[in-house]
């Protein structure tokens, strides 16, 4: 076989992980419809799609080394949050815990002198940078115009765009 049995258990953990992802930021997205946050909702919408696409990348990589993915089960995300602060800062600490678990999976690979999968890690990694960069840029907006219903409505509005 091609990778080992650990980093195949560790890409389908990524399979796993990224669709939980997506669960995730579906949940808060009905859950700020639900509440009056349309422009977030869209926002949060988009962003559970993108997880779908990055477990597609798991999904691929196993295929094509001929190795059977392992379509997960997956715990349910909460459906209940706090607003949309919540969700903001929810979504940058969700994101560093996927940062750490890329991490992992890089370390495992070079440590398996697997450059393969090193390449696919420093693509998850690489998109890392971006969705750290997203979120980070929706906290420092709530810090920069604070969170009084007025901001909060501004804020919703520039999701949405």
């Amino acid at each position: 076989m091609i990778i080992n049995d650990k980093i195949i258990g560790l890409i389908n953990y990524r399979i796993q992980q990224e669709e939980y992802s997506s669960r995730l930021y579906l949940a808060m997205s009905k859950w700020l419809n639900f509440n009056g946050y349309a422009g977030a909702a869209k926002l949060w919408q988009k962003y559970s799609d993108e997880e779908l696409k990055h477990a597609g990348w798991a999904y691929s990589y196993l295929e094509d080394l001929n190795i059977l993915p392992i379509v997960p089960a997956l715990d349910n995300p909460p459906s209940e949050f706090e607003g949309l602060c919540n969700i903001i800062h929810d979504s940058l600490d969700h994101e560093v815990d996927v940062t750490n678990q890329c991490s992992e999976l890089a370390k495992s690979a070079l440590a398996e002198n697997d450059f393969m999968t090193l390449e696919l890690a420093q693509k998850y990694l690489k998109e890392q940078v971006e969705e750290i960069a997203k979120t980070t840029y929706w906290v420092d907006r709530l810090e920069a115009f604070g969170e009084t219903p007025e901001a909060l409505r501004l804020l919703d509005n520039e999701m949405g765009e």
